[in-house]
This record gives C-alpha cells, structure tokens and sequence, in this order.
C-alpha cells in the first residue's frame, strides 16, 4: 500500500500508486478487454441474440410464449351486425326486392381460454378453445332489446331438404310445415337472435320426428350462436405443433378433431392446416401468404401481402383477403373444389362466397365478404338496402413478420341465406330467388402499448447488443491509443518511491 502521506498527496492520482508495469497492465489489460468484447459482440452477436429470441417463441409449458397462447392478453372484441328485413310484406309482390338494413354493431368483449391442454412427444399440442362473450353497451350501436326480423332458417333449412322429395311427400310436409310453427321470417330482439336463443314450435316438432326430413335435432331453441358462449366443447379438439423442433411450423394446424381431412370440401379444400389465428409462423417472407382455419366455416381463408404499416412504433406488414378468396374455380381454377359435387361442373356458386351447406348440416348458407364485397353483383342485385362499405367490410391482419405478432386484425365474414322459390310450399310459393344476409361478424384485435414494449425489446435486443459492442470496441481502441500515446511519450507516471518497494507495500 502506499504511505499515507503519498495517499493525502495524490489522493486524485491513483496511477501514481502503481508501478509503470501495472499502469500498462491496467490500460492495455482493459483495452483488450473491450477490445475483444467489442469484436467478438459485432461478429457473433446479432446472431446470438436472434437466435436466443427465436429459441424462446416455440410453444412448451412453462415458456415465455405458453402464457400468452394459453390466455390471449391483447383484448379482443366481437362487433356483430345483424340484418334486420324491413318489407316483409311485399315479399311476393312481383318486381319488390327484399330489403334488408345492417344493424348494430352488438359489440361483444371477447375472452378465450385453452382447456384439456395435451402435450405429445412428437412436438404437437392438442386442446379445446372456450371463448367467453361480455356484452359491451357503450360500445356498440344498439341494445340487445332491439327488434330484429330475419329469415326463418329452420324452415328454409328444412324446405331445402324436402325440396327434391317426391311430390306426395311434399304436400305432406307442407301440411306439417304449416300446422307446427313454420315461417318465411320471424322476430324476436338481438340478444334471442345471437346467444340467448328462443323457444321455436317448429324446432320442437322436427325434434319430436327425428326423420331424415328434418335430421338430428337437438334443441328446440334456436340462436344464431345457442350454447357457444363458454363452451369449452363446441369447437373440438385442435391440434397443433409447437415449433420445438421447426420453427417454421410453429402453431400450424395438424389435425381437428383427430383428423386432418374436414369432409366437408373434397380435395386439398378440405384438407386442416394454417394457423388457428393463436400462433403464427415466425421469420415469415415478405412474400408469404398467411392461412387461416376457420371451424365455424369449415374451411381455410388465404390472405396474401399487401402493403406495410406501422402501429406501436412496430413496422409491419398488411395481409388482406382478395377476389378469389371465395371462389369456386371462376376466378381461380385451383378453388373448384370448394363447389358442391352435386353442382358441378356448370352450376358452381358465381365468385365472392362459398356455399357452405355442407358445413351447415344442408342449410343454403354462403360465407363471403360482409356487403358481398368482391362479389359478383348477382349476389348483391338480390336484395336492398344494404352495401359493402370497404373501409371497414376488409379482411385483413396486420402482422410483425419476425415473431409472427399480431399487431391489428379484422377478420370480417358475413353469413347468407339463399331462398328460392317453391311451388309446392306454401310460404316459398311466389317469392323471388335472394341471398338473404343474416349476420356479419367482426373480429377486432388491436395491439397494446405494454405487449408492443415486449415486442420492441425482442425485435431490437440484437441491435441493441451490436451497438453496444461497436461502442465497446470503440472504448477498448480508444484506451489503446491512449496507452500508446503515452508509451511513446513516456508520459507514464513515475510511481512513488522504489518500485519494488510498492510492489511489496501492495
């Protein structure tokens, strides 16, 4: 150590303490310290830190993603707009179309869970979605006791089933249709119409039959979503992959149900796979499409780039729905297959919805674009009232393609019910041919600040380390120069006294 009055003397001076050997110890020690730090942080860091991040997203129980997927943080609502038909009266009032206004949206809070959670040893996870609804009155546009009047869609279902029968058995139905609650449309309010459901005669007594004119009912009410709000059975069992083992299949869609064929689409239309929208594929290219299984539909939706946004102070890019989305081989010859066998190949659905029937136990029901955007106008020209507003009728998600991040997502579908004349039926009899739109669905999600600062800090860890580094190699060459300098100006301070004499005082 040095004497204390060399201590009071050059208090300030520490180096003066040392010997020249240690103060060249010290400066071209720590010089090559960050030297090192800093070349070795450039060179192998970016990759480090990516490398890092990306082991962290694959999905196990425990991980920093399991949370997330298991209970979805970013706030997640359901705007509902039902179409409510103002001129029943004239329906069969030659040259009068149906009309039909949009109202709402009955804004729902949505929650989802994960339950039944099984892992397997070959990197797949199997489980049950449960979503749970929470009305939001200041969000939305009306009340759950508004008044709605909407086809009759257990009467159309069951009308479209007998319509090939022969005509003896008709004439009998029609008798039953007549005499046990059949109707065109009925009303009843919004809440009956969407969760709550309400008693129906008609439901009643096809329970009762059991036949093969009215299939398997099990309820005798009806709801456009009856016994969904917190299931935790509706949906099925999905199974997915972790991404354990690839990254790029990281929550791809393997099996529903068991199986990885739905049934209700021949060929590759059919066939499970994309994202269940809880995960998405990280490192994805610019060029990249992003699938979607819908299970309510039964069938995938493709949404393909567009264009790039920035939300949060995250850049990301846009993918959107696009014309042939709801084709059936008139656009896109590779979408034959989502046209009904019984319909092909000349009476195939024109483009803009699908004919989902077969998903909707033989109800003529079409999925498309809410307003039948980028649909051919026949769809459109059948009724009033109502049009596809672009602005907010888009399908679209806006993704960080690196994690796989969802930043802003609208998946906007609406739900059709085609009504055609009978002759043989009296309350088909004389009406015209329409596409009757019962309900479009908005699925909103929306980024928030505090999940955006976790995303910022996992996209920009690695250039955070590499710009430390470059200031670190910066200060190590800086220190060296220094050391340098004063070697070659033998400006090194003289140390106190004999060296090795505070070599031994130290």
């Amino acid at each position: 150590m040095c004497s204390i009055a060399a201590r009071e003397r050059l208090k300030y001076m520490c180096c003066r303490c040392c010997s020249k050997t240690q103060q060249k110890i010290w400066v071209f020690g720590t010089a090559s310290i960050f030297l090192v730090m800093g070349l070795v942080g450039i060179i192998l860091g970016r990759s480090y830190f990516t490398d890092m991040v990306y082991k962290m997203l694959p999905l196990k129980e425990g991980g920093r993603t399991y949370d997330k997927w298991v209970e979805t943080p970013v706030p997640i609502y359901m705007a509902m707009y039902l179409y409510n038909w103002t001129n029943t009266d004239q329906v069969k009032v030659r040259g009068v179309k149906p009309n039909f206004e949009r109202v709402g949206p009955y804004v729902f809070r949505e929650e989802r869970h994960k339950k039944n959670i099984t892992w397997y040893p070959n990197n797949t996870v199997s489980f049950m979605p449960q979503r749970y609804w929470y009305f939001e009155p200041e969000m939305s546009g009306g009340t759950l006791e508004d008044n709605i009047t909407c086809p009759h869609l257990p009467t159309i279902a069951a009308s479209t089933i007998a319509r090939d029968f022969p005509k003896v058995i008709k004439i009998f139905f029609n008798i039953a249709l007549n005499s046990n609650g059949g109707a065109l449309y009925q009303t009843h309010t919004a809440d009956e119409w969407l969760f709550k459901g309400f008693y129906d005669e008609f439901l009643d007594y096809a329970m009762k039959l059991n036949n093969s004119m009215t299939g398997d009912i099990k309820d005798n009410h009806f709801a456009w979503f009856l016994h969904r709000n917190g299931s935790a059975d509706f949906e099925g069992i999905f199974t997915i992959n972790t991404g354990a083992a690839d990254l790029r299949e990281m929550g791809e869609l393997k099996f529903w149900n068991g199986v990885n064929h739905t049934g209700f689409f021949e060929g590759e239309c059919g066939r499970v796979n994309g994202s269940t929208s809880d995960l998405f594929v990280p490192n994805r290219g610019p060029e990249e499409w992003i699938t979607i299984f819908m299970k309510d539909t039964c069938r995938i939706i493709n949404l393909v780039p567009s264009a790039r946004e920035t939300i949060l102070g995250i850049e990301g890019i846009r993918y959107e729905t696009k014309p042939d989305t709801y084709d059936s081989g008139t656009l896109n010859p590779d979408m034959k297959c989502y046209c009904p066998p019984e319909l092909m190949p000349d009476n195939c659905p024109k483009h803009g919805a699908t004919d989902i029937r077969s998903c909707a136990d033989g109800a003529p029901m079409f999925m498309s674009h809410p307003g039948f955007l980028y649909a051919d106008p026949s769809y459109a020209n059948t009724t009033t009232g109502t049009r596809a507003d672009p602005d907010k009728d888009v399908f679209f998600i806006t993704m960080e393609p690196k994690l796989g991040v969802p930043l802003d997502v609208n998946v906007a579908i609406q739900i059709s019910l085609h009504i055609t004349p009978d002759s043989d039926i009296t309350l088909l009899k004389g009406i015209p041919s329409f596409y009757a739109p019962l309900f479009t669905i908005n699925s909103i999600g929306k980024m928030t600040p505090e999940i955006a600062k976790e995303v910022k800090l996992a996209l920009n860890l690695a250039d955070i380390f590499f710009y430390t580094s470059i200031a670190m190699l910066c200060l190590g060459i800086l220190i060296a120069s220094i050391g340098i300098y004063v070697q070659i100006a033998q400006k090194w301070y003289e140390p106190i006294g004999d060296e090795r004499t505070i070599m031994d005082n130290h």
